[in-house]
């Protein structure tokens, strides 16, 4: 007889999205009453509980922070920071496919509601998520934040390779995928029960140099002589991320962000005029090589909307970007 028993998970695939709604003010112990969870899964990460309740809950999350993009944004910043469960076993895989083997021997041991299964066929590989049930919940979030951890690990190490233009994505919904992680055209709306990524084949044995983004800048940019060198490196890296901030680099940096603030001062500079310096350079620069849309450019800088992008252009060139763009033609 087949097993009627609910798909399971442990609730450790839950606690980032928790301490990502504590940290925006939401109150966990409401929400949990609310949802009908035990407080006791806050240590009890082992603990598990029917997928369904992680699927309202993390819908529940989005509804009460207003957060259009909850999943994709704790999913990249899961990859980013290395924190939560399946990323921490990711961050010393050095090539995709190595990364992707990983992926899929860490997170079968988080619980039995879905498979896994990767293909290669020379031109594309392609990882596909499968439901075992239909599920009787949204699982558009979840599936934006496993989108969101892959592509944000994927990336780095794909270095100049990485165009999204490559990447095809097939969702539940294309509404909760923000553009700065993949644009429209990367994706296809496709059912509740699965999802499915694919790109070049050739990037799965790409070896970009790659570490988390909580690795001591002090520690692995030897090479740099400043502080100020080691956090130009950095933002360059991680420019494109819309909410990098000096509290992400501080941590980076294992300092607090009022010290690295003043030491930044002591080398004549800030974490903002780095950061923008950065954007300004690789805009400049991609708009001349004209290879990226306005919109592509955009996004690789950290603008959510072109409009924003173009504000920015003109400040730093004193024209927009279309404009420096017809003079090409």
């Amino acid at each position: 007889m087949p097993d009627s028993s609910p798909p399971l998970v442990r609730t450790a695939l839950l606690m980032p999205l928790i301490h990502h709604f504590e940290e925006h003010g939401g109150n966990v112990d409401l929400l949990l009453a609310d949802m009908q969870i035990s407080n006791a899964i806050r240590t009890d990460f082992d603990r598990l509980i029917p997928v369904k309740a992680i699927y309202e809950t993390i819908d529940e999350i989005a509804t009460r922070l207003g957060d259009p993009f909850l999943g994709a944004t704790v999913g990249r910043d899961m990859a980013r920071n290395a924190m939560g469960p399946v990323t921490k076993h990711l961050t010393r895989e050095q090539t995709v496919g190595n990364l992707l083997d990983r992926f899929l021997i860490s997170v079968g041991s988080y619980g039995n509601s879905t498979n896994y299964r990767l293909e290669n066929d020379g031109q594309n590989a392609t990882l596909k998520m499968t439901r075992k049930a239909q599920p009787d919940a949204n699982p558009a979030h979840p599936d934006a934040l496993t989108l969101a951890l892959l592509v944000e690990q994927i990336r780095p190490r794909v270095g100049q390779s990485w165009d999204p233009k490559n990447v095809l994505a097939v969702v539940v919904d294309e509404t909760v995928v923000p553009e700065w992680l993949l644009p429209r055209s990367s994706l296809i709306t496709g059912s509740k029960m699965g999802l499915t990524l694919r790109f070049p084949s050739l990037w799965m044995v790409l070896n970009q140099a790659y570490s988390p983004g909580d690795t001591p800048l002090g520690e692995t940019n030897k090479e740099y002589g400043t502080l100020a060198e080691a956090v130009r490196s950095f933002c360059k890296e991680h420019m494109s991320d819309p909410k990098l901030d000096i509290t992400k680099t501080a941590r980076a940096c294992r300092l607090h962000p009022k010290a690295l603030s003043r030491k930044l001062s002591n080398e004549d500079t800030s974490f903002k005029a780095i950061l923008e310096d950065q954007r300004r350079q690789f805009a400049i620069a991609a708009i001349g090589q004209g290879k990226m849309t306005v919109t592509e450019i955009a996004l690789r800088t950290g603008f959510t909307q072109a409009s924003n992008f173009t504000r920015a252009y003109r400040r730093w060139t004193g024209e927009a970007p279309s404009d420096a763009r017809s003079k090409q033609r």
